[in-house]
């Protein structure tokens, strides 16, 4: 994830190497072999505003000589209450001008009495010994309270007050946790409904469960499910896999890198033959529901922040960071941002509660709170599960293209802010619900080109633009796969999400043996994808 290129913080560091008189980054770095860092990542902490794990920074802000309280505002303002543990990198420095209690010039150190700068050095070992800290604050607490008496209070003012506002945290940290484990047996009762209740009393989602009007769903006679359950995760991951060539870029940019991006790129193995890199987002939620089908969300977030890749969005990267760097629970660690990200991880569910339309609303809604608990992801969210398990019912040859999105726009009405944030605004800020009723049966009225509804809609990863561009790219091409994906991949922008919920539509659509065999012959877990579909088939029917 790439911070914006100017912010709070590449502005401190910038003038703190002013302060300190280097010319340039370069040379700080190269002053400052301890550090233990490279020239990239401080040239991308200090240059970009990337905000790094919380250990690499106060590394970084104890080598330009920031004050213990300078830091803690810094850390605050970019990680909450938590600062990491580990102490800065020691720096030298003049020795205090403070009394010391060294025996001066003809003066005999009493016997038996050790100098004060060696106990305090000795000290200093003792804590540095220990290194790395645990992650338990309780032991934390406990470390600090028997290493510190052999610390002398004189010369280490500043130390001190570090280790306290760090006993602090830790105290808050050991309360929190006693809070949290008092709270569990709502969480992992196995039941969505507790689930639900819990986060909506949290604050941390609205109460989508009671807005949105109802749709009618349940299997049909006559259609191969287990054809279109493997094509809703193969095309997810044909969509993923081709949009990551073109990600972030403009279509002009992508004419003059590529021409025109139309197959898969080359599969790399692993030493010993075996696919390397995480498994693709769908299929870690996948892996996570079964074998029992139960939605347990602290399995799904494990599941969901070790699939994260360096290039997913800034919601997706920042959830990760927090649960497992930073260590909060599944229902903090979610980032709340807009984004349609969590409607590309939400397939499995789709597709495991494809015939009652109340337990996909609900679980979908779950699933996208874990990442980006933000209204307008989780409309999105559901809006795009919703369409999925829609289509996974209709005939072949029997889609209305106009008519479908105006169905899914009422299951997703009043779940977001139907107004911008400025006052101002001279018309209503653009929502899921809008988009999805009004603005894209437009588009497909008069059979607008991918260009146009492009510029109309947006493909960012902003929610209100990534679903339903992806589904006006869909309805457009509905039985061809090829014709439904490639423009999304080729529109650039947020290619890998949106050309994921493309594939994973038209493959619900046209199941698996619609999909181009130049696709899924260099398709990455072709079989693991293929397994999940099975099971989930299975655990769905048997509900269903």
């Amino acid at each position: 994830m790439d911070s914006p290129p100017e912010n709070l913080l590449s502005n401190l560091l910038r003038k703190r190497l002013k302060i300190l008189g280097y010319p340039s980054l370069r040379r700080f770095h190269a002053d400052r072999p301890s550090l233990g860092l490279s020239y990239e990542v401080l040239r991308q902490v200090v240059y970009t505003g990337r905000v790094p794990r919380p250990e690499t920074l106060f590394r970084i802000l104890g080598s330009m000589q920031f004050s213990s309280s300078q830091i803690q505002k810094i850390c605050g303002m970019h990680y909450g209450e938590y600062l990491p543990i580990p102490p800065p990198a020691a720096t030298p420095g003049p020795p205090p001008s403070g009394p010391s209690k060294e025996p001066g010039p003809g003066e005999q150190q009493p016997a038996g009495e050790e100098p004060a700068s060696a106990r305090g050095e000795r000290g200093r070992q003792d804590i540095e010994a220990h290194a790395p800290f645990p992650e338990d604050p309780g032991e934390i607490l406990s470390r600090l309270r028997s290493a510190l008496p052999q610390v002398p209070l004189a010369g280490n003012e500043d130390f001190w007050e570090m280790v306290q506002m760090v006993g602090r945290i830790a105290e808050q940290k050991v309360r929190r946790a006693a809070a949290r484990h008092a709270e569990q047996p709502l969480l992992f009762v196995g039941e969505p409904e507790a689930v639900y209740q819990f986060l909506v009393r949290k604050n941390r989602v609205p109460p989508f469960l009671s807005r949105g009007e109802g749709m009618s769903l349940g299997f049909t006679e006559g259609i191969d499910y287990r054809d279109r359950f493997a094509g809703a995760l193969l095309g997810s991951a044909v969509g993923d896999a081709l949009g990551a060539v073109t990600q972030g870029l403009t279509p002009r940019d992508i004419q003059e890198l590529y021409g025109e991006v139309d197959s898969l790129p080359e599969m790399s193995a692993a030493p010993g033959g075996t696919v390397s890199g995480p498994p693709p987002l769908p299929l870690a939620v996948a892996g996570a529901l079964f074998p029992d089908g139960i939605l347990d969300p602290a399995r799904i977030a494990e599941a969901l922040a070790r699939g994260v890749r360096r290039e997913d969005a800034p919601g997706l990267a920042g959830f990760a960071r927090n649960l497992l760097e930073r260590a909060l629970p599944w229902h903090e660690a979610g980032e709340s941002h807009p984004e349609s990200a969590p409607a590309v991880h939400v397939l499995p569910v789709a597709l495991l509660r494809a015939g009652s339309f109340r337990r996909l609303k609900l679980e979908a809604g779950i699933v996208a709170a874990i990442t980006h608990p933000h209204p307008a992801a989780i409309a999105a969210t559901i809006a795009q599960a919703c369409a999925v398990a829609k289509v996974l019912h209709t005939p072949p040859g029997s889609l209305d293209v106009l008519s479908f999105p105006r169905a899914v726009s009422p299951a997703v009405a009043g779940m977001e802010p139907e107004r911008g944030g400025k006052p101002r605004a001279a018309r209503p800020a653009a929502t899921v619900g809008r988009r999805l009723g009004a603005e894209l049966p437009a588009l497909l009225l008069r059979r607008a080109p991918v260009s146009e509804m492009q510029e109309a809609l947006g493909n960012g990863t902003a929610a209100h633009e990534g679903v339903p561009f992806a589904l006006g790219c869909f309805l457009r091409s509905p039985g061809d796969f090829q014709e439904a994906v490639l423009p999304a991949v080729n529109h650039g922008g947020d290619a890998r999400a949106v050309a994921a919920m493309v594939g994973a539509l038209c493959g619900a659509y046209v199941g698996a043996s619609g999909i181009p065999g130049r696709f899924l012959d260099r398709l990455r877990r072709r079989g693991e994808l293929e397994e999940a579909a099975e099971a989930l088939h299975a655990l769905a029917r048997r509900e269903g």
